[in-house]
């Protein structure tokens, strides 16, 4: 379930109880795949849930305004909705008006007429004092293939204040993300041929808004508007797409409906159709909810950044808020995978924003909530806005971890973004900052942190939202060190400028070089084992200091490694050091001869045999192209990395 459902569920349910054209209710059944045409009577639940056993039920609550409530208490009002309940419950909801005249010439239908007209207008008062909401709900039961409403009179009340607006105006119009605009100019068809086809582009099918451009412009012109209209383009212009100007509509040379752009710094004068695709997306989007939203109107919008630059994406949520939903009492529905966008909505008042966390989670987003875990994934190099936009935010170590684990584990890290940490430093105080936030955060999104082992086990554990994984070798390069699989790779020449064509001279070679790297581990461990004072300054001890300060701090710091040293002669420490040495080096060879593909460093052995065998591409393809022959392979390694990963991933989805 992604953010799109939300705004289908709601386009759903309007076309089943509130339904303003005969063909809505189809159009939009078929459009979702719930029905179908050729098969007319069948119900098709699990388009929506996936799911053929569970039923569907979508229930959205309406917030009538005093002026729509004054409208329905009219006598005429109350009269039609009362016909349209009658013809409702005969099947008959877009009747003509011969029709009529036959169904309510009758003494019973007229006894009807009056007895709805009761209950309407006990309705419309209770609505009015809050007794009741205006709901619009919808069952779909999977098994029967029945479609029900527990409230069909709310739908029949908002279908009303819908229909009797004209066709160039709507209560409710859905934005659907695919924008395709013809490349050619369709056929401009103005007046009664085009009412029917822009009563259904709101909602029943929306995505004949984008084929309309031309249509919205040139009805606008005919229809008395144009001065309202250049007004619309000036605020597009000098708010979002700057340094543009409307200069005219009208004929071309070649017989066709020109609409002409002049950009403001060169004088240069073209056609509407040379813009980019997101720019006309966008002109449509804004002249369409100033020309056709009536006041108090719905607008569902999907992706409004689609086809977009980032810099302009930053002025598009202020622009419709504060030129059209704030003047028109409109209320936006936006689903958007922008961070320009997001940001925004998070620092206005006038926004909301929701997280959709899963498919039964939406949760709102509240901004001491965003705050808390905001500094630490800044600080670890990822903008908060990313726990918004994927199901969650994957840390790992090595330079190029993200790239393998992506490539080679697709299914595992769909919809998750992953971000290299570049080292281990500061990152477990980090992780414990989240952890303990989250004990104060309502819902926090997933965050998962995948360390390299290096020879020192974290001491973190996983909670619900911040999950660690360490590997159980040295690094993720050390899982690379898959013998068969690198024999496949680097015994064709083609690929391998020295090839080695056999799996025994592959682990020899590696093995060796593994080996090599043993003095210098042997060395570096008996140093580090010596707990020599170091003398350089973290950042909380430089905190706040000032330079006699920090003057005092350095000297006690080498007072100390002085005092240390003090104690030494040369000649009997470099004995004992080099002794020390022999002795963890004869001690790693005898341990390695079993362990080294898991204790070597991995991540020097695959750049040492990248090098050796004079791979013919890039450091990080090469990896790449090995985790894909493993997986390919079905390798051990790979196996057991795919164990490791699904129960990070999969036991905090």
């Amino acid at each position: 379930m992604g953010k799109t459902t939300i705004l289908e569920a709601i386009r759903f349910v309007k076309a089943m109880t509130a339904a303003r054209t005969q063909n809505e209710t189809t159009q939009v059944m078929n459009s979702l795949g719930i029905s179908s045409p050729g098969i007319p009577n069948r119900v098709f639940a699990d388009a929506i849930t996936g799911n053929p056993n569970v039923p569907v039920h979508v229930r959205c609550v309406y917030q009538l305004s005093k002026h729509e409530m004054e409208t329905l208490k009219t006598p005429a009002a109350v009269a039609e909705i009362a016909v349209q309940i009658m013809l409702s419950n005969i099947g008959r909801q877009f009747a003509n008006p011969a029709e009529l005249i036959g169904l309510l010439s009758t003494p019973q239908a007229q006894q009807n007429q009056n007895n709805f007209s009761g209950m309407i207008r006990a309705t419309i008062a209770d609505l009015e004092s809050g007794k009741k909401e205006c709901v619009l709900d919808v069952t779909v039961d999977p098994l029967t293939g029945q479609i029900r409403s527990g409230d069909p009179l709310s739908g029949t009340l908002i279908a009303y204040l819908d229909k009797r607006l004209p066709p160039y105006k709507a209560l409710f119009s859905y934005f659907p993300a695919d924008r395709a605009i013809p490349a050619q100019d369709p056929q401009v068809q103005i007046g009664i041929n085009d009412a029917s086809i822009q009563l259904e582009s709101y909602n029943s099918q929306p995505q004949q808004k984008f084929s309309r451009l031309k249509n919205t412009i040139f009805s606008s012109v005919i229809a008395g508007r144009a001065s309202e209209q250049a007004v619309q383009f000036e605020a597009i212009f000098s708010r979002i797409l700057r340094g543009k100007t409307l200069k005219g509509v009208g004929i071309n040379a070649h017989g066709a409906l020109k609409i002409s752009i002049e950009d403001i710094e060169t004088k240069k004068e073209f056609s509407i159709d040379a813009m980019s695709s997101g720019e006309k997306g966008l002109i449509l989007t804004f002249l369409l909810i100033a020309q056709s939203l009536e006041t108090g109107g719905i607008v569902l919008l999907d992706e409004p950044e689609l086809h977009l630059n980032p810099a302009v994406c930053r002025d598009v949520l202020t622009f419709l808020v504060e030129e059209y939903a704030i003047p028109n009492d409109l209320q936006l529905i936006i689903c958007s995978h922008s961070p320009e966008i997001l940001s925004v909505a998070f620092e206005r008042d006038d926004c909301s924003l929701f997280h959709l966390i899963s498919g039964d989670l939406l949760t709102p987003v509240r901004r001491q909530d965003f705050e808390e875990v905001e500094g630490a994934l800044r600080r670890l190099g990822a903008p908060a806005s990313e726990s918004l936009l994927y199901k969650g935010t994957v840390f790992v170590e090595g330079d190029h971890d993200s790239d393998v684990l992506e490539e080679g584990f697709r299914e595992l890290f769909q919809r998750y973004k992953l971000r290299d940490l570049g080292g281990r430093t500061n990152v477990e105080k980090e992780i414990e900052h989240l952890q303990d936030k989250e004990r104060s955060v309502d819902v926090m999104s997933k965050t998962f942190f995948i360390l390299d082992y290096d020879d020192k086990a974290t001491h973190l554990k996983s909670t619900k939202s911040v999950k660690v994984l360490q590997w159980k070798r040295r690094c993720l390069e050390n899982y690379l060190i898959d013998i068969n699989s690198l024999t496949d790779l680097v015994k064709n020449d083609q690929y391998a400028s020295d090839p080695i064509t056999n799996v025994a001279a592959v682990q020899q070679a590696l093995k060796r070089l593994a080996f090599e790297q043993i003095p210098e581990m042997a060395a570096r461990q008996i140093y580090a084992e010596s707990n020599f004072t170091n003398t350089s300054l973290t950042n909380r001890e430089m905190m706040g200091k000032n330079f006699s300060e920090f003057a005092d701090l350095i000297y006690g710091k080498i007072e100390r490694v002085r005092e240390q040293f003090g104690l030494f002669e040369e000649a009997a420490w470099k004995s004992k050091f080099i002794k020390a040495c022999e002795e963890r080096e004869a001690e790693l060879r005898e341990r390695w001869e079993a362990s080294w593909e898991t204790e070597c460093d991995g991540k020097k052995l695959v750049r040492d045999f990248h090098s050796l065998v004079k791979i013919r591409e890039s450091m990080v393809k090469f990896k790449i192209r090995v985790i894909n022959t493993m997986a390919t392979n079905s390798s051990e390694n790979w196996l057991a990395m795919k164990s490791l990963l699904a129960d990070l991933m999969l036991g905090g989805a």
